[in-house]
């Protein structure tokens, strides 16, 4: 099997603004990559379809670039493509960033095509070890005119009506200071009551003092997880915060080689990664940063769209959590993923039984949004 055809497709909608400590999002958007064979078998990845807010021009010329090192290679050589397409230029292309996005949709699609061919799911090809997984609602955004109120009956809702049993709310939108933070999460506990876990994500905006001022109060509150309280490279201080917190300190959704997990788990900076497959640059790498995480005693909670992160979150036997994207962070998610992604009534979903990824782009409703 060879590949004949690679193709890039860009895709953007409105929505309500949201935002968090570190970032404000607007439209949403979505790139896609489309890879083609010589059997008829094709696969597709893609970026986007969660809160994240891309730059969508940038995508399409690192996909002209990589096109002619992939047309005529073996698309099941996942490995031996993310390898030769990453690590090998890095002097060109630099180490981390857009580059190694695009090469996450390649990966992807390029892992579809591989399970399809044998008959079987990329879960069960990344080691099949849960059938169902549990959950988190990931949400608490900041937006205009969203108060204490508004988040209570947000997270209420994704409890009752969602069946929930974790729920993540946003800090670290410095103009709220840890006081006005710590009443939105004082605010989410009243109101989920004390049998929910509670996680809290700051997005990399505090600096450490900040920090361990917030992991004291959370404390207090039981919150289960501290996720990205810092800059992702500093290493040092997340081993600091770690040693000193009672709260499990969650981060890597901006990690993208397997060296950063090395690390920042050599300073003992983690308790949770939550290594995000559409941002390192692929299954492949993400399996081995699965694999580091099992020998250190650390468990993973894949980060962003969870119709790609499914595959891998329940393929592992460690795989903690699935975050899960509800429409209220963005409505078109009710249509765009098919099938759709539903919690059972204790919180758990269910991983599909179909060969390649399991789930598909709905392109009737996509198309309506294409860019260019």
């Amino acid at each position: 099997m060879k590949i004949t055809e690679v193709l890039s497709e860009v895709f953007e909608w409105e929505r309500p603004g949201i935002w968090n400590g570190g970032h404000f999002y607007g439209p949403g958007r979505l790139h896609k990559v489309t890879v083609k064979t010589d059997e008829g078998v094709y696969g597709c990845g893609w970026n986007g379809g969660t809160a994240a807010e891309r730059p969508l021009n940038i995508f399409p010329p690192f996909v002209d670039y990589f096109r002619e090192l992939l047309v005529g290679r073996d698309p099941t050589d996942t490995r031996g493509i993310a390898e030769d397409l990453g690590e090998k230029h890095i002097k060109i292309l630099g180490p981390a960033g857009v580059n190694t996005q695009v090469l996450a949709a390649i990966n992807i699609a390029c892992w579809d095509i591989k399970g399809k061919a044998l008959g079987k799911s990329v879960h069960q090809l990344l080691g099949g070890a849960q059938s169902r997984i549990r959950t988190y609602i990931a949400g608490g955004y900041y937006a205009e005119g969203k108060g204490l109120e508004e988040l209570q009956e947000e997270v209420r809702f994704n409890v009752e009506e969602m069946h929930a049993g974790a729920v993540k709310i946003k800090i670290g939108d410095l103009r709220q200071g840890v006081f006005g933070d710590m009443r939105r999460v004082e605010a989410a506990r009243e109101a989920v009551g004390d049998n929910v876990i509670l996680m809290v994500d700051a997005n990399c905006s505090l600096d450490l003092s900040t920090s361990l001022e917030f992991t004291d109060e959370l404390a207090k509150l039981g919150v289960y997880w501290f996720e990205e309280p810092m800059p992702i490279h500093r290493y040092k201080e997340h081993g600091t915060l770690r040693s000193a917190s009672e709260v499990k300190i969650a981060t890597g959704e901006n990690g993208y080689h397997l060296s950063h997990f090395e690390t920042l788990l050599d300073h003992k900076g983690a308790d949770v990664l939550n290594v995000d497959v559409t941002i390192c640059p692929g299954y492949d790498v993400a399996k081995d940063i699965a694999d580091l995480a099992l020998e250190r005693g650390v468990s993973i909670a894949p980060h962003g769209c969870q119709e790609l992160q499914l595959p891998l979150a329940a393929g592992i036997p460690h795989g903690e959590f699935l975050e899960y994207y509800p429409v209220a962070v963005d409505p078109l998610r009710a249509e765009m993923f098919q099938p759709r992604m539903i919690p059972d009534e204790d919180g758990y979903v269910t991983v599909p039984d179909r060969p390649g990824i399991g789930f598909e782009l709905n392109m009737d409703l996509l198309n309506k949004y294409k860019v260019g």
